[in-house]
């Protein structure tokens, strides 16, 4: 952002990185521009190297955009130059594959002027099916990791691993740890306060970061329910970008841990990994779906024993 003594230009800027997928990209651009009317709002659009034509679909039917051509740097870099230039009192990351189901950016910006304490704050998601998706978590601990890798997720009612998964609790305005980037809202003083996001991630773990130094600089992290958008495809379940994952999660542990606890984190998730591999395997020679899935698995297990490199170039 600019100076802090700087006046702001509008009350929200919407930044939204694309890299291909024009036909989701452009429906949620009309959806954001739906859902700003009435309020004085800038969106802006990052586009990472897309091959496919979506900037130039985007400047077709959208000339009021801004639009920033920027080489493929990872997500977390292509965001920080929509940061750059944004002039809102709050700042909004939206996904390229998000569009606002239920309420509007008034009503955010309303809520956020009557929270002063709240730094980053998001909404309910939902899937294309209609599904809840949980989008609050607690920041990684060893317990917490060893939890997901121990099918956590098959009883939520313990609460043991990093995702909130009690329904009930995204009825409610709370305070999580950290919430998922699909949607993320920042007040302008959070991020002068705290800075950008953090450019050695190149995919996943980019929010978790910013959520934890923004707690840390004092700032609360909010989901406010009375917002509702539909997230379309999660990132986090794409296994060919499983490796990916594992990275980001073993760079996180490092840089915000010491090194014990750190190991413990990601002898968590190898172990994780190594319970997945050992399930799946007696299915793989008879099934192609197991043999991809296990190769997935595999890969992860190899990126966090720091015998391969992830799939995508990080920091």
């Amino acid at each position: 952002m600019s100076g802090a003594t700087a006046a702001p230009a509008c009350d929200l800027s919407v930044v939204v990185v694309t890299h291909n997928g024009s036909e989701l990209a452009l429906r949620t651009l009309r959806s954001a521009l739906a859902a700003a009317d009435g309020l004085r709002s800038q969106l802006i659009v990052v586009d990472s190297g897309s091959s496919d034509g979506t900037p130039e679909a985007i400047e077709r039917e959208f000339p009021e955009v801004e639009l920033l051509r920027v080489p493929n740097r990872g997500f977390a870099a292509a965001n920080n130059a929509g940061i750059a230039i944004a002039g809102g009192r709050y700042v909004l990351l939206l996904n390229p594959d998000v569009e606002i189901l239920q309420g509007g950016f008034a009503e955010l910006v309303e809520a956020l002027d009557a929270r002063p304490e709240v730094g980053i704050a998001s909404v309910v998601q939902r899937g294309g099916d209609g599904e809840l998706q949980f989008s609050m978590r607690r920041f990684p601990s060893p317990l917490r990791d060893l939890g997901e890798s121990l099918f956590a997720a098959r009883w939520p009612a313990l609460g043991g691993g990093e995702v909130e998964m009690r329904a009930e609790r995204y009825a409610r305005e709370c305070s999580p740890d950290w919430v998922v980037g699909a949607f993320m809202c920042a007040r302008a003083e959070a991020i002068e306060a705290i800075g950008p996001m953090d450019e050695r991630f190149f995919l996943y773990s980019e929010e978790v970061d910013w959520c934890m130094r923004a707690r840390r600089a004092g700032w609360d992290i909010r989901h406010l329910p009375s917002m509702t958008v539909t997230h379309h495809a999660g990132r986090r379940d794409r296994g060919d970008l499983m490796g990916q994952l594992a990275h980001s999660r073993a760079l996180f542990a490092a840089k915000h841990n010491g090194p014990v606890r750190a190991w413990g984190i990601c002898a968590a998730l190898a172990l994780g990994h190594l319970l997945r591999i050992a399930l799946r395997a007696p299915l793989a020679p008879f099934d192609p779906e197991a043999r991809r899935r296990l190769g997935c698995e595999a890969q992860a297990l190899a990126v966090l024993l720091g015998i391969a490199q992830p799939p995508l170039r990080a920091g």
